[in-house]
């Protein structure tokens, strides 16, 4: 049987690198987008890495050649989200190329948080294209929430209220199940939401955290403005995508962001990971934690 290529953009993040190496687990052969020339070291010598710029859809046609299919990981705050839907699904059609999952995000339809509705409709458009397609909707991620922990001051500060609840997502089950949906059939023309099985609250999980960390941790909400403000100047935001973050909180403050299991535990084949074990995989010196194990490696 001939090797299976995946052409992935959107590689460089923490969502698309557990995603090459789930994919490599299940015999395909990895094909990286990317606009820089050099490949980095984070990636092993297996991965075939193109350049490839999505408001260029000459470029997309030559990286899509011969690929089985497309996985687009798209940008989390850019307003040009539909114009790379766009160019992705022309460069696809003329490189012959068949089949995109869309990595979209949980609850698209939320006209409060504007980079969620322009999700939606990315989702439309690839909806009303010729392209065979799955879209994946993530929760929020483990690893996410765990970038609100400061472990040495035993404070878990989300800049959003402490009693909101959400459905955390493992990055390890994203990244196992999107790969399950590449290398297996039956996925075509299907929307997954993707969700946690626990629905918990930031007092909860820091409840949890402090058990693993075998001292206590406290649950209390950041302010928001100075949280995005930092956040901001750090990544490079410009005033827009700032405000697109902050309106996000918003929403989390007010709603959550909670998501049912099903779904993921039926591509799985098994329950997915805790928020104790998620955690205890991603925490520095806690790695060898149970969700360290991925239970499908070999299903095919």
């Amino acid at each position: 049987m001939a090797e299976t290529t995946i052409a992935v953009i959107g590689t460089t993040g923490r969502t698309g690198r557990p995603l090459v190496a789930a994919l490599e687990r299940r015999g395909a052969h990895v094909r990286v987008l990317s606009r820089k020339p050099q490949k980095p070291d984070l990636f092993p010598g297996t991965v075939e890495w193109r350049l490839g710029d999505l408001m260029d859809i000459g470029s997309l046609i030559e990286a899509f050649r011969s690929a089985n299919a497309i996985h687009y990981i798209p940008p989390s705050l850019d307003k040009r989200d539909p114009d790379y839907m766009g160019n992705i699904i022309a460069a696809a059609e003329r490189a012959g190329v068949s089949r995109l999952v869309y990595h979209s995000v949980l609850h698209p339809n939320t006209p409060e948080m504007p980079h969620h509705i322009r999700k939606a409709g990315c989702e439309r458009l690839l909806r009303h294209s010729p392209l065979s397609w799955t879209v994946i909707q993530p929760a929020m991620y483990v690893q996410t929430m765990l970038g609100y922990l400061d472990a040495a001051e035993g404070v878990l500060a989300p800049p959003f209220d402490t009693a909101r609840q959400f459905t955390l997502i493992h990055e390890q089950d994203l990244a196992e199940a999107a790969a399950i949906i590449h290398t297996t059939r039956g996925h075509d023309f299907a929307t997954y939401e993707l969700a946690g099985a626990e629905r918990l609250d930031s007092m909860a999980m820091a409840e949890m955290l402090g058990t693993i960390l075998g001292r206590p941790v406290t649950a209390r909400k950041a302010d928001a403005e100075a949280y995005v403000a930092r956040f901001a100047e750090k990544r490079g935001l410009t005033p827009e995508q700032a405000r697109e973050r902050r309106l996000m909180f918003d929403y989390y403050d007010r709603h959550g962001l909670v998501g049912n299991p099903n779904v993921l535990r039926m591509i799985l084949g098994r329950e997915p990971a805790s928020f104790m074990e998620a955690a205890r995989h991603s925490l520095p010196g806690e790695q060898n934690g149970p969700a360290a194990r991925t239970g499908n490696e070999g299903r095919q």
